[in-house]
């Protein structure tokens, strides 16, 4: 089983979809030529320029240090010889839909247990959507769990994104504090419920969940350092609760009642 993240390019909605089957065949794969990097090889059609092929290797390998560095995301094996992840670029969208069977919204996807990245060229987004579907590769990695809480996987890569993309998240947090003064958020009890299957959920719900995400990872940041953060994650790892380890990490959380109390506060003041 395969489990994927699909980025889409108007960078509102995100989905997580299930695929059985490999994304690209072992046929398939002659067709593409490969660019080695220190920790990522990158397999590419030949319709795809050099300089892309470039500006995707250098990306890569900028964002794989300063992501891992963010929160101190240090994983077990470092991405070397054959454990180096792997990033297929089709020559065009239309390339794009037929061998990798990303949806047909998505500017890229990733199968995030096998450290894949599927994408196409010419995306003046490109930056952003590497960034975030990278960042859910090296958490999951670093976290070691299989399903991660949607608000804490997207949370997460929405913060990165926003912080070294081109992502407008912390733009729309007048709308988010709009939101919370009509008492119309979500309630962080639903939030934080778990897995939600979003694409069961209008698209106006969906936003907002993942404006939320990340104004929960900004407030968690921003209000308590990130050294503290990097401890929340540190107990995920060691197989904490969220909740666990949200009252070991963030002092005065100790339940969702006073977490949401003083994220409302934050978002208010």
């Amino acid at each position: 089983m395969r489990i994927w993240i699909s980025l889409p390019s108007t960078k509102l909605i995100i989905f997580f979809t299930l695929v059985f089957s490999p994304a690209v065949s072992l046929a398939a794969e002659a067709e593409f030529k490969t660019l080695r990097s220190d920790h990522f090889l990158i397999n590419y059609q030949e319709a795809v320029s050099q300089d892309y092929l470039f500006k995707v290797k250098n990306t890569a390998e900028k964002f794989y240090r300063i992501i891992t560095q963010e929160f101190n995301l240090i994983r077990d094996e470092l991405w070397l010889w054959n454990n180096r992840a792997k990033v297929f670029i089709a020559g065009d969208k239309e390339s794009y839909l037929k061998q990798f069977k990303c949806s047909s919204w998505s500017g890229a996807c990733v199968d995030y247990r096998a450290k894949i990245i599927y994408t196409y060229p010419d995306q003046g987004s490109f930056n952003s959507i590497f960034i975030h579907e990278l960042t859910h590769i090296i958490l999951h990695e670093y976290i070691k769990k299989i399903n991660l809480d949607n608000w804490l996987d997207e949370g997460v890569a929405c913060y990165i994104e926003n912080k070294y993309g081109r992502a407008m998240y912390q733009g729309r947090i007048s709308g988010l504090k709009q939101a919370i003064k009509a008492k119309q958020y979500i309630p962080l009890k639903e939030l934080l419920a778990g897995s939600s299957n979003l694409q069961a959920k209008p698209a106006d719900y969906a936003s907002l969940f993942y404006l939320e995400s990340f104004s929960l990872i900004n407030f968690f940041v921003k209000q308590y350092g990130k050294y503290s953060f990097s401890r929340f994650l540190s107990y995920l790892k060691h197989g904490e609760t969220p909740l666990e380890a949200i009252a070991k990490s963030f002092s005065g959380l100790d339940s969702i009642e006073e977490l949401e109390d003083r994220w409302v506060k934050f978002y208010l003041k």
